[in-house]
């Protein structure tokens, strides 16, 4: 296959790589911009006019993803944890960082409690959820989504670990949105990665402040990895005019509108 959509082995996967592993560019990327498919878009785009590049998606949460920077094991990160992405930088990882586009974080559940949360802000929102014991499913899993949720809970005054009402499944987004469906319970999730799983839910975007729900991301060559000169030219294409009407296309093809917004446009 051309694509690597691994998770926990990709250390393995990826030494095995085919003999002209000098043309593969790895791109670890959260799962929330692999499961909404823009990656994964964006990687063939660019293949399409650097045909001598094979472009390797590797989708884990944010910890994983910078854990692979460290040992060299990917060459393109793509994360959205900017407490995470600071430390990698500061300890001299990344060779270049630059912020590629945002999206935003929602809140989903059941309809029946549009009502009553629509237009609140998300701490109101959660200490509302905590008052009533309503399911609240958590990736816990060190990814970007989760560090916005434990800031959210943070701005709340509430610590809800340990409570029976508080699920935590160390999963992706897909998988996450997907529990708290069967379980008819709430979660925080990337708009993007919501969006593409919005045709087989129930569960629909509370619809609450946007405000505070900020989600950028943020694209990191990885410094002494054997593909860095290939990540730095896939950082600049993303950068360019090219690379910008690419993420708007792709936007549009998967979204019919902007979610991941380019930094180049945004504010």
């Amino acid at each position: 296959m051309r694509r690597l959509l691994v998770g926990l082995v990709v250390f393995g996967l990826i030494s095995a790589c085919s003999p002209d592993s000098e043309s593969r560019l790895v791109v670890a990327a959260g799962t929330t911009v692999v499961d909404s498919g823009l990656i994964d878009r964006l990687a063939s785009a660019y293949e399409e006019t650097h045909p001598d590049i094979q472009v390797s998606v590797v989708a884990n949460p944010t910890q994983l993803v910078l854990e692979l920077g460290y040992q060299k094991a990917a060459d393109l990160l793509i994360t959205h944890a900017p407490e995470q992405e600071a430390e990698f930088i500061e300890a001299g990882a990344a060779a270049d960082a630059a912020r590629v586009f945002e999206s935003r974080f929602v809140v989903i559940g059941p309809d029946e409690w549009l009502e009553t949360v629509e237009g609140l802000e998300a701490p109101e929102v959660f200490r509302i959820f905590a008052a009533d014991r309503q399911v609240f499913v958590s990736r816990g899993d060190g990814s970007g989504t989760h560090d916005a949720e434990r800031l959210v809970w943070l701005e709340a005054g509430i610590d809800p670990t340990g409570e029976p009402w508080y699920t935590v499944v160390s999963q992706g987004m897909g998988p996450t949105i997907i529990i708290a469906d069967q379980r008819d319970g709430v979660t925080l999730s990337e708009l993007g990665a919501f969006l593409s799983a919005k045709p087989t839910v129930g569960i629909i975007d509370l619809q609450l402040d946007p405000g505070g729900l900020g989600n950028p991301y943020t694209a990191m060559v990885v410094a002494g990895s054997d593909g860095e000169a290939m990540a730095a030219a896939f950082l600049s294409w993303m950068r360019s005019p090219e690379g910008l009407e690419e993420i708007t296309a792709a936007n549009l093809e998967l979204f019919g509108e902007i979610v991941y917004e380019p930094a180049a446009t945004s504010g």
